[in-house]
């Protein structure tokens, strides 16, 4: 009987974890076609606190400078000009790959001569 119940164990943790697999997906693409706009177009935004954020908004051709913070959202200016979106920065040959930087703080530390474990 113990191995019944262990075996319905398992069958409900599997039958959560399809439900919440199948509900993210249907949620995922709900909030996907809710944020896709023709007018309207986040350019960049940028964190400056810890519950608050500029947003660079292009709504048709104007630009637009919004704070959002718990208080809510306000209109700082309107920017004159075009913007676009920053280029993704890639690692440059001055910084040294990953593996390397994993060697140098994971090899042992090894003891100066003259000290010992006495």
């Amino acid at each position: 009987m113990n191995g019944l119940t262990l075996f319905q164990a398992v069958l409900t943790v599997v039958g959560v974890f399809c439900l919440a697999y199948y509900c993210s997906r249907l949620l995922g693409k709900q909030w996907g076609k809710a944020s896709v706009s023709k007018n309207m177009q986040v350019v960049e935004h940028i964190q400056v606190g810890q519950n608050q954020k500029l947003l660079l908004l292009q709504v048709g051709g104007q630009y637009y400078l919004l704070g959002v913070s718990q208080a809510g959202i306000q209109l700082l200016t309107r920017l004159e000009g075009e913007f676009s979106a920053p280029e993704a920065v890639l690692p440059g040959p001055e910084q040294p790959p990953f593996q390397e930087l994993l060697k140098k703080y994971l090899t042992p530390r090894q003891k100066k001569g003259g000290e010992g474990d006495e």
